[in-house]
C-alpha cells in the first residue's frame, strides 16, 4: 500500500514539474501554485474503492492472510481476515480514501 502511495506521489510530482516549469518562466507563478494545489486534491481522490473485491485486495495486501468475509456498509466496506497464525481480524475500508482502520 505505502509502494503505491509513494508511486502515485512520485508521478504526480513529475507531473507538476513538468507543466508547472513554463508557466513559472512566463511570471504566471500563481497560476502555477493553484495549478498544484488542483493536482494534489485530484490525486488524493483517486483511491476510491468501487467494490468488494477492491476493498478484501487492498485489506489483504496490508495483513495477509485469507478473506473470509466482505460486508458493504454506509461510508466503506467491512474486512474479516484469517492470518496464518489463525487470528481474526477485522478492518474497514473507507471506499472515498481507501484508507485501512481496525485491526
Amino acid at each position: 500500500m505505502k509502494s503505491v502511495l509513494s508511486l502515485i506521489i512520485i508521478l504526480v510530482t513529475t507531473f507538476m514539474i513538468t507543466f508547472s516549469v513554463p508557466a513559472v518562466a512566463q511570471g504566471n507563478f500563481a497560476a502555477t501554485i493553484n495549478t498544484m494545489k488542483t493536482n494534489q486534491q485530484t490525486s488524493k481522490q483517486q483511491v476510491r474503492v468501487k467494490s468488494t473485491k477492491q476493498a478484501a485486495q487492498l485489506a489483504q495486501r496490508r495483513f495477509g492472510g485469507k478473506v473470509l468475509k466482505v460486508q458493504s456498509q454506509k461510508s466503506g466496506y467491512r474486512v474479516k481476515l484469517i492470518k496464518k497464525d489463525g487470528h481474526i481480524i477485522s478492518v474497514f475500508v473507507d471506499a472515498k480514501s481507501g484508507r485501512i482502520s481496525g485491526r
